[in-house]
């Protein structure tokens, strides 16, 4: 009867002994599963604020479109009304000088040199949208590489979770050995 208590014993304590193993290799999983979950977690916050930024400075450079817009539609009506003053210097001229060619002269200088304002500002506006769309596009080329990234950690995680499933399914297999 004694081999039979002492072989049951050590049954017990092989089980015992398992059961730690198990408990160490559910551990474990469960561990890392909680850093893959903690890296994606900072990942999408990187990913996220990369993104904002990139969608802030998209309106900035938005509303620097406008403003480029709006200087070379000055531009272009400062060079119609320049051509038509000079227009009228031809006609003044072709009529043998009646006329104020002086003054139509002066006009049309007038708006030469608010069409060349309005181009400089226009293409000065026109360069710091181009950058200001260029850098929103690498952050967002970035926040991509951030989303993949946080793709891989998740599917990491959810391997772990599997295992960890498993070794949870084992250890309680085992518990159903042991006597009550």
């Amino acid at each position: 009867m004694s081999e039979i208590s002492e072989s049951m014993e050590e049954d017990l304590r092989s089980l015992e002994d398992i059961l730690k193993e198990l408990n160490k290799e559910a551990g474990k999983h469960k561990a890392e599963r909680d850093k893959y979950h903690q890296q994606a977690d900072v990942l999408a916050e990187k990913r996220d604020k990369l993104q904002e930024k990139a969608r802030r400075l998209s309106s900035e450079a938005k509303a620097l479109k406008a403003q480029r817009d709006d200087y070379n539609l000055s531009a272009s009506e400062n060079r119609q009304k320049r051509d038509e003053w000079n227009d009228k210097v031809r006609s003044m001229k072709a009529r043998g000088g009646l006329g104020d060619i002086s003054g139509a002269k002066q006009m049309a200088d007038t708006y030469h040199q608010k069409m060349v304002k309005c181009n400089s500002s226009g293409q000065a506006v026109h360069a710091k949208m181009q950058t200001l769309y260029e850098e929103a596009d690498k952050l967002r080329q970035e926040a991509q590489v951030c989303h993949d990234q946080y793709l891989d950690c998740k599917k990491a995680a959810d391997i772990e979770h599997e295992k960890y499933i498993q070794v949870i399914k084992r250890i309680n297999r085992v518990k159903d050995e042991l006597p009550d």
